[in-house]
Order: structure tokens, then C-alpha cells, then sequence
């Protein structure tokens, strides 16, 4: 048995029309046999068109009640014959619907097969005396025709009910497999939030951890400058003002971190993982590897290191990483797996400036995806990223992890061709130029530094 919903069971508006046009054609017929007196009846025509009518009625609850459906059908169907105040043609197909309407709504299959049996049976034996009634009048026909005729109608009778039969069972297998893909997509749209919630745990235990390599060790050095302040106080003056400055580098250090990996825990519905999560913090160190394993997909990628290279935070270079590392992902769905790309590393004076930009290679294949060739602003940016469904931060991430830092992010499309991300994240302070940290804006003014900038400005950039 199939387990129905109750609202598909009630008559709807077609199966209403469905009533009125086959009543409509069977009293269209009535009227021509009455008319050319093809067909003979024993009854006024308003009574005919009546049979009709009440032959028809009952398909409209054929979804709730197909066998006592049908059996209402057939009572009125053979009864109207043997009175012979019923047309022959349409009431056929009308009968023909009741029959196939078991096979398709009978959920109990067992009563289904008897139900129409027994209908069958009935039928026949109908027509069986029929014939016999009718081998008395058989007028100028000889046996032979008459054995012919009386073939032919059972034939086509056979015919009529053995397909409602077999369409009705084929109508119920339909929608037994209809039944089970819904089934099927609610369980894997459960599963599949039960896994986004699942990576989310996950993707916050990874942020814990961050949190803790991160930050760790600037907590214990506090701890020991601390002491050492506090013991070299009286003695030593110059010692505890040189352990108080480091604490209070290590500490604006530390809730500079703290904001970002906090931001980062905000409530989202998207689980961000990657091949990494598992793995420790990644950082600068890493992404020779990260190139590497593009190369292997088939992108060609040149890497530039324009600077001296500076000592960053944990939580700097692992920001840095992500961004090279989406950027090359996106390189890779959108330009194709054989796209150019050029990777550079800027060490300025304050702050470190990254881009990944890319363009379509001649071996690309032409079904690959590519960039959309206008987007006008952020949102249209956004739109590119959220064509492409998958696990990642994309463009809008990676924004507001700049954000967190107190850097920017551009991306656009370049006048050239291709796509560009530039990523600006600015030095801890105690790495930055003295010139360039003394021009820094106050740290409470930070906010204003991190509205994005439109994609034409990257644009124009580029």
C-alpha cells in the first residue's frame, strides 16, 4: 500500500470539467442516434440524456472512492442497456474511465484486482446473455454471422476493459515512483541541512582553533613581560617601561586578532570548509604548495614577491592565504582549469598589497564558464560568486575577513580581459615603518577603511 495524501484525493475543478464534457458528448449522441434512429430506444429522450448524466456524475469522486465508484457506473451502465434508454458510444469510454480509475487510485491493491474483476466478470456475463437473448432474433443473418457478429463484440469489449486495466496499473506504478522521489528529495534536503549544520560546528571548531595558535602565544608573552615589569619596577625603570611597551604591542595585537576571528563567527547559512580544515592555521609557508596543486589542475601561474618579505601574525598570513586560495579556485571555475594566472605580493611600507588576476589561455576549452563580461557594481560582483554553488567564502568573504583585519578587497573585471582581486591588509604595528605607523588613523576610526570599494574603481585599477 502507498501512503496518500488527503488533498490529492479530493475532486478537483478538472474533475469536474472532465464530468460536464463527457455528459455533454454522451447527450450529444443520444440526441443523433435519436435523430437518425440508428440506434433504437424504449424511452423519451430527456430520460436518455438523464442516464447520461447520472452515468457520468460519479467520476468525480474517482480519486476517494474508485470502486464504489465504478460500481455505481456499472449498475446504472448495464441496467440503462437492458432498458435500452442508454447510448452506446460515449458510456463506453465513461465505463472505461470507472475501470481504469481503480488501478489508479485503489490503494489497497488487494481490493483493486478484485474490484475489477469481479466488474469484468460481471460485464461479460452481461454480454454472454446477450447474445444468447439475441440468437432468437437473429432475423436474416446466418449462424455464422451471428457468431462473427457477437466475436467482434467481445473483442472490442476485451479490449476496452483489458486496457483500463493495465493503464490503470501502469498509472499507479507512476505515481508509486512519484511518491518515492518526493520522499527521496525531502530526505536528502534533510540530510542536507543536517551536513550544513554539521560543517558549521565544524568550521567554528576550526575558528577555535585559529583562535588558539593564533593568539596563544601572545597571551603567554604578556604574562611573562608582566612579571618581569613587576619585578624590574624599582630596580630597574628602563627594563619594566621596555616589558610594559611590548605588552601593550602584544595586546593591541591580540584584540586586533580577536576582532577578526569573532567577526568571522557570526551566524551564517553557509558552512565554509575546505581541504584544510582539518589541517593547523595555514599560512605564507603554505602556499607554494597551494600553487602547486593548481598547477597540477592545469592553470599556469607565475608568482612575484616585489619587497622585503616582513614577519606577520599568524591570523595576517593565514588571511593572506585564504584569499590566494579562493581567488584560485574562482580562477579555476570561471576563466577554466587551463586559465593564465599571475600571483603578486607587494610589501609596502604599511601594508601588504596581494592580486590574483587571470586570463582566458588559448588551450581553454570553449565549454568551459567564464566571467560575467559587465558587472556594475558589488551586488552584480556578488551575483558572479553565487552563480557557481559550492563550499567557500567567495567574494563577499573574503571582503569582510579584509574587513576584520582593518584592510580592503577589490574585484572586478580588468579593461583587458580577465578578472582581478586585490587584496590590501596593513602590518602589525610593531613590523610596520615608524614613519608609515605614525601616519596610521587612530584605531577607533579604523571603521572607515573598511567599506569596500565599488568594482568600477577596481576596474579602473586594473
Amino acid at each position: 500500500m502507498m501512503a496518500e495524501n488527503p488533498a490529492s484525493l479530493r475532486p478537483t475543478r478538472g474533475d469536474v470539467y472532465l464530468v460536464l464534457a463527457l455528459a455533454a458528448a454522451s447527450m450529444v449522441f443520444a440526441v443523433l442516434y435519436n435523430t437518425t434512429g440508428y440506434w433504437p430506444f424504449k424511452g423519451p429522450l430527456w430520460l436518455i440524456c438523464l442516464m447520461s448524466a447520472l452515468v457520468t456524475v460519479p467520476l468525480i469522486w474517482r480519486r476517494c472512492y474508485p470502486s464504489q465508484m465504478a460500481w455505481v457506473q456499472t449498475t446504472i451502465f448495464v441496467t440503462a442497456q437492458v432498458l435500452e434508454i442508454m447510448e452506446p458510444g460515449v458510456t463506453q469510454i465513461i465505463v472505461f474511465m470507472g475501470v481504469y480509475s481503480v488501478g489508479a487510485w485503489q490503494s489497497n491493491r488487494t481490493a483493486a484486482f478484485v474490484s475489477r474483476l469481479l466488474l469484468c466478470v460481471g460485464i461479460f456475463v452481461y454480454l454472454l446473455v446477450s447474445t444468447v437473448m439475441q440468437f432468437n432474433a437473429i432475423g436474416d443473418m446466418t449462424v455464422l454471422q451471428f457468431a462473427a457478429a457477437s466475436a467482434v463484440s467481445f473483442l472490442i469489449n476485451i479490449a476496452f476493459f483489458g486496457g483500463a486495466w493495465l493503464f490503470g496499473n501502469r498509472a499507479w506504478s507512476q505515481r508509486k515512483l512519484l511518491n518515492e522521489l518526493r520522499f527521496a528529495n525531502a530526505e536528502v534536503r534533510t540530510q542536507e541541512h543536517q551536513l550544513t549544520r554539521q560543517a558549521l560546528d565544524l568550521e567554528r571548531v576550526r575558528i577555535a582553533r585559529e583562535l588558539h595558535d593564533g593568539i596563544a602565544h601572545h597571551i603567554t608573552g604578556v604574562g611573562i613581560h608582566a612579571a618581569a615589569a613587576r619585578r624590574s619596577l624599582e630596580k630597574n625603570p628602563d627594563k619594566a617601561r621596555e616589558s610594559l611597551k611590548t605588552i601593550e604591542s602584544s595586546t593591541r595585537e591580540t584584540v586586533d586578532e580577536l576582532r577578526a576571528l569573532v567577526y568571522t563567527l557570526r551566524d551564517t547559512d553557509e558552512a565554509v570548509t575546505d581541504e584544510h580544515s582539518t589541517k593547523g592555521n595555514p599560512g605564507l609557508g603554505d602556499i607554494p604548495a597551494l600553487i602547486d596543486a593548481s598547477r597540477r589542475s592545469g592553470q599556469r601561474i607565475d608568482v612575484h614577491t616585489i619587497g622585503q618579505p616582513r614577519p606577520l601574525t599568524p591570523i595576517t598570513e593565514m588571511s593572506i592565504y585564504r584569499v590566494i586560495q579562493e581567488s584560485l579556485t574562482n580562477c579555476r571555475r570561471y576563466a577554466g582549469s587551463h586559465a593564465e594566472v599571475d600571483v603578486r605580493l607587494r610589501y609596502g611600507s604599511a601594508e601588504l598589497e596581494v592580486e590574483i588576476s587571470d586570463s582566458r589561455s588559448p588551450g581553454a576549452l570553449p565549454e568551459e564558464p567564464h566571467h560575467d563580461p559587465e558587472p556594475s557594481d558589488d551586488n552584480a560582483t556578488d551575483t558572479r560568486v553565487a552563480k557557481q554553488t559550492g563550499l567557500g567564502l567567495g567574494i563577499v568573504g573574503m571582503r569582510e575577513r579584509m574587513s576584520a583585519m582593518g584592510g580592503s578587497l577589490e574585484a572586478g573585471p580588468k579593461s583587458r580581459g580577465g578578472w582581478l582581486v586585490r587584496a590590501q591588509i596593513p602590518y602589525p604595528r610593531n613590523v610596520a615603518d615608524p614613519e608609515a605607523a605614525d601616519s596610521e588613523p587612530d584605531p577607533e576610526a579604523a571603521g572607515a577603511r573598511t567599506a569596500p570599494p565599488t568594482s568600477t574603481e577596481s576596474t579602473a585599477k586594473a
